[in-house]
């Protein structure tokens, strides 16, 4: 079975959050015989993600069940609205995780906590507040982003 884009980016997000060095990535992966994480099988993924969070601080091992399932009920309050007045749907709370969830995986980005991604969400779209943000921001802040 082939690796699937949700392994590749824990992969990737624990790479960064452990500060491995390109070295110690690549061995990493030199050691199933890939030379990219997109080469690796299901199977083989699962398998390096478990070895690199045993690296984690305990803290964030404990945590991280917690933070997921958080992270899944973040901005359910707002439910799926619609702006009469533009005659367009807000962005729903799915589309705000993925956007903060982007913003805190990219490496581009520098300062990877919700007041800078607020900020950079400010500067784009010009809206204040993120439960502001209608379909058409969502698609601009996901291209700012991703060509940081």
């Amino acid at each position: 079975m082939e690796i699937n884009k949700k392994q590749i980016t824990k992969i990737h997000w624990l790479k960064n959050t452990l500060n491995l060095s390109d070295e110690e990535y690549g061995a990493a992966l030199e050691s199933y015989g890939v030379a990219t994480s997109k080469d690796l099988t299901y199977e083989q993924a699962a398998d390096l993600i478990k070895k690199l969070v045993r690296l984690l601080p305990k803290e964030l091992r404990e945590n991280s069940s917690q933070r997921r399932k958080d992270a899944k009920q973040k901005y359910d309050e707002l439910g799926i609205r619609w702006n009469e007045k533009l005659r367009e749907h807000f962005a729903t709370p799915k589309q705000l995780r993925m956007l903060e969830a982007m913003w805190m995986i990219s490496n581009r980005v520098e300062h990877k906590n919700e007041e800078a991604f607020k900020k950079f969400v400010k500067r784009i779209s010009g809206k204040e507040k993120l439960e502001w943000l209608m379909m058409s921001d969502v698609r601009k802040i996901k291209k700012a982003i991703e060509s940081l």
